[in-house]
C-alpha cells in the first residue's frame, strides 16, 4: 500500500545513482593520493600550457610554436601547429607565457608573452590572438611591446584573472638596474586591460599610472591566482640566493636588485632601508632551487591540499607545495614531491578537473605531465520520460525518504522555478505530476520517500484538486497542503512567503513568461538560503511588489538581460532594498546560465542539464541546491563556450548529467569528458 510499505521497486532506469557522487561529502582528513600520466611528448622546451573551452590544451614552445592538442587528456592529437611570427628564440628568450580570455565565448582571444625581433629592436611583447571558429588564428595585436628583451630574465608569465586584466611577470632582461627604474617596464609586475590599456585602479607609482602594478623584481616566470579571491602571487628567481613567492599589493617594491628574500642586503649602494621595501611570502635561503612555475590546487578532490599553491622547480627538478593562511598573508613550509621524477620543471598550470599539469624543460624529448588527485567522473541520472527522471534524481539524493515532498506540474514551470529554490533551501525533493494524473514513477518514488507531508505548488489549474486528494494515501499524516495564488506571480510570493522570514540575504528575480535564463538561479539562490520571485518583462506584479516589501532583502539578483527583464524593472526593484540590485545576464540562457554560476561558485562539482527544455534543470535545481553545487547547461548535441569555460573554472571532477540521450546527447558527454580531461 501506498505511504506505509516503503516498497522499493522503480519504474524509472537510475543509470548512475549520484548519492555517492554529488552529495555533500565529508572533510577528508587525509591527503589525496596523488597519481601522474605523460600527456603529451616530444616537445621542444614547452613553456606554458593553456586551456580553451571547447576542452583543447595549448601548449607553448619556446622556437616560437603553440601546439594545440585535442585535449589535455592521455592520447590526445595534435591537432594544429601555429607559429608566431618574428619570435627571437636565444637562451631564454622565445615564446613563452600563454593565456585563454575568460570571456573567450565571446570575444575568442588568447594571449601570448614573447621575445620577438622587430627591426633592429629585440623586444618582449604581449601579443592577442583571435582563435577562428575552424580553429586558425588571427589578428594578431600589439597589446604592450618594448620591453627590452635579453637572453635571461625575460619573465614572460602571463595570467588573466576573473574581471579580463592580464597580469604580466615581466623579468629585468638580465640588468638589474630597470628594476628600480619607474621608467622602464622590465623587473615589474604589469597588469593592463584586454585591449592592451591602462586600468584605471592601477596604482600610480612615482606621480605616475600606467601598465606597472609592482616593481623591484628579477626574473617573474610565474603567476598564480588564488581562487575566490583578488590575491594573485608571483614566483620569480633569485640570483644565487633567495628564490621568493610574493603576494602582490599595488605600488609594492619588492627590492631587487637592493634586497632579496626578507630583506637580505644584496647590491644597496643608492637604495633605500631594508624596511622601504616589501619583504617576500618566503625566500629559499642561502641557495636557489630556481622556482618557476606556480598554480594553486582547488577542488575537494584536493582534500587536504585543497587550496595549496604548487610550485614547479628547475634546478630541484622537482615541486614544491605551501599551505596558506587564511589571510593568504603567509605560507606553511614547503612539502617537496616528485623529486628528481621527470627533469627540470617548468611551468605549473591549473587545467581540466582541477587537475595540475607541469611541463619539463630538459631540452629534448620535453613533456607535459598530469598530477591528479582524483579521477574525473561523468554520470548521468535519468529516467523514460521527465517524471520518471525527477523521480530518480529524488532517490539518488534522498536513498533513505524525506519528511517531506514537493509537487509540481511537469507540463509548465513556473511554479517548479519558485519551488525548487525553496526545496534546495529546504533540503526537499521536487517531483512531477500531470494536471489530472499522478505518473507511476511519482507514485512509485512518493512510496518509497514515505513523507510526512506534501506540498502542491500552483492552483487547480495546473494541479487539480483530484491529483491532490490522490496524493494524500503518500503523506504518512494525511497532509497534503496546496502553496498557489492567483497566477504565477502570486504562487512565487506565496511559496516565498511561505519558507522565507524578513531580511534574507537576497531575493532572486526571473521573469515569469520564459524560464530559461532563471534555469541556474534556483540552486544560487539555494546557496544564498533566498527566494526566487517572478516578474514581468516590463513590470513588477502586485504579488511580487508586496512580497519584496515583506522580504526587505539584503540586495537582489536580476536574471537575465534587458530582452528579459526591463532596466525600467530593474531600477524599480533598488526600491525594496538597501543593497545592491545585480543584474546577472549573458548573451544568451547559456551565458547567463554561466554568469550565475560564475558569481557564485568557486571550484564545485556540478550538474549538467539540457537548456532547451527545462524540466530536468527545475527538478535537479532542487537537487543541486541541497547539495550546494550549480547547475550547468547545455545544448541537445554540444556543450556552449560558455559552459565549456565553467567546466574549467570550476575545475569539476564529478560531472553528473540529468536527463537521457534525447535531451543530452552522447555527443555532450564527450566533450564533458574532454571537458575534463578524460576523453
Amino acid at each position: 500500500m501506498p505511504g506505509h510499505l516503503r516498497r522499493r521497486s522503480l519504474v524509472f532506469t537510475l543509470i548512475v545513482a549520484i548519492a555517492a557522487g554529488l552529495s555533500p561529502q565529508a572533510a577528508s582528513a587525509a591527503p589525496p593520493p596523488m597519481s601522474t600520466a605523460m600527456i603529451a611528448d616530444g616537445l621542444v622546451i614547452p613553456w606554458d600550457v593553456a586551456f580553451v573551452p571547447d576542452g583543447t590544451m595549448l601548449v607553448t614552445e619556446r622556437p616560437g610554436r603553440v601546439r594545440v592538442y585535442s585535449s589535455g587528456g592521455i592520447g590526445a592529437a595534435l591537432i594544429r601547429t601555429v607559429t608566431i611570427p618574428s619570435v627571437r628564440a636565444e637562451g631564454e628568450s622565445g615564446l613563452m607565457g600563454i593565456a585563454v580570455d575568460v570571456d573567450f565565448a565571446t570575444n575568442r582571444f588568447v594571449y601570448v608573452c614573447a621575445s620577438r625581433q622587430i627591426g633592429s629592436s629585440w623586444v618582449n611583447q604581449v601579443l592577442r590572438f583571435t582563435v577562428s571558429t575552424s580553429g586558425s588564428w588571427g589578428g594578431l595585436t600589439v597589446l604592450l611591446g618594448n620591453m627590452r628583451a635579453n637572453t635571461i630574465h625575460n619573465g614572460c608569465a602571463l595570467e588573466m584573472d576573473r574581471f579580463g586584466k592580464l597580469w604580466i611577470g615581466m623579468g629585468d632582461s638580465n640588468d638589474a638596474v630597470r628594476a628600480q627604474d619607474r621608467l622602464s617596464l622590465n623587473g615589474k609586475i604589469l597588469r593592463i586591460n584586454r585591449d592592451g590599456t591602462v586600468p584605471s585602479d592601477n596604482p600610480i607609482i612615482g606621480g605616475t599610472r600606467n601598465a606597472v602594478y609592482s616593481m623591484g623584481h628579477r626574473n617573474p616566470q610565474g603567476i598564480a591566482i588564488r581562487p575566490g579571491t583578488n590575491q594573485v602571487y608571483a614566483v620569480e628567481h633569485g640570483p644565487n640566493v633567495n628564490d621568493e613567492v610574493n603576494l602582490l599589493v599595488a605600488g609594492g617594491n619588492y627590492g631587487w636588485p637592493c634586497y632579496t628574500g626578507s630583506g637580505a642586503p644584496y647590491q644597496t649602494s643608492g637604495c633605500g632601508p631594508a624596511s622601504s621595501y616589501r619583504n617576500s611570502l618566503w625566500s629559499s635561503g642561502n641557495s636557489t632551487i630556481a622556482t618557476s612555475g606556480a598554480a594553486f590546487a582547488g577542488g575537494s578532490q584536493w582534500t587536504d591540499f585543497n587550496g595549496h599553491l604548487f610550485v614547479s622547480t628547475l634546478k630541484e627538478s622537482d615541486v614544491r607545495r605551501f599551505s596558506i593562511s587564511a589571510d593568504g598573508a603567509s605560507l606553511g613550509a614547503p612539502a617537496t614531491h616528485f623529486n628528481n621524477s621527470w627533469g627540470r620543471l617548468r611551468a605549473m598550470v591549473s587545467g581540466p578537473g582541477g587537475q595540475l599539469y607541469v611541463t619539463t624543460s630538459n631540452g629534448s624529448n620535453d613533456r607535459v605531465i598530469r598530477i591528479s588527485p582524483a579521477q574525473p567522473v561523468t554520470s548521468r541520472v535519468s529516467g523514460t520520460d521527465r517524471y520518471a527522471t525527477a523521480a530518480a534524481l529524488s532517490q539518488s539524493a534522498y536513498p533513505t525518504g524525506a519528511t517531506s515532498v514537493f509537487v509540481a506540474t511537469g507540463a509548465d514551470f513556473p511554479d517548479a522555478l519558485a519551488g525548487s529554490a525553496a526545496a534546495g533551501h529546504l533540503s526537499v525533493p521536487v517531483l512531477l505530476v500531470q494536471a489530472n494524473a499522478i505518473p507511476t514513477a511519482t507514485r512509485t518514488e512518493l512510496d518509497r520517500l514515505n513523507p510526512q507531508n506534501i506540498v502542491v505548488l500552483g492552483g487547480t489549474g495546473v494541479v487539480s484538486e483530484s491529483v491532490r486528494t490522490g496524493l494524500q494515501p503518500y503523506a504518512s499524516t494525511g497532509t497534503v497542503t496546496r502553496l498557489s495564488g492567483s497566477d504565477r506571480y502570486a504562487t512565487a510570493a506565496a511559496i516565498s512567503a511561505a519558507y522565507y522570514a524578513p531580511g534574507v540575504a537576497a531575493a532572486f528575480v526571473a521573469t515569469g513568461s520564459g524560464f530559461a535564463d532563471a534555469l541556474a538561479g534556483a540552486p544560487a539562490a539555494a546557496l544564498r538560503d533566498s527566494p526566487l520571485l517572478l516578474v514581468t518583462k516590463n513590470g513588477i506584479p502586485a504579488a511580487t511588489q508586496a512580497e519584496l516589501d515583506r522580504l526587505n532583502p539584503q540586495r537582489i539578483y536580476v536574471l537575465g538581460g534587458g530582452a528579459s527583464i526591463s532596466s525600467a524593472v530593474g531600477t524599480a526593484l533598488g526600491t525594496y532594498t538597501t543593497g545592491a540590485v545585480t543584474r546577472l545576464s549573458g548573451a544568451d540562457r547559456f551565458g547567463t546560465g554561466a554568469a550565475v554560476v560564475r558569481a557564485f561558485w568557486t571550484k564545485s562539482r556540478a550538474y549538467v542539464a539540457t537548456g532547451l527544455t527545462f524540466a530536468d534543470a527545475l527538478t535537479g535545481g532542487a537537487i543541486a541546491g541541497r547539495a550546494g553545487v550549480p547547475v550547468l547547461l547545455v545544448a541537445g548535441t554540444y556543450v556552449p563556450l560558455e559552459t565549456g569555460q565553467e567546466v574549467l573554472r570550476l575545475g569539476s571532477h564529478r560531472l553528473a548529467v540529468i536527463g537521457g540521450a534525447a535531451a543530452v546527447s552522447s555527443a555532450v558527454g564527450i566533450r564533458l569528458n574532454r571537458l575534463m580531461g578524460t576523453p
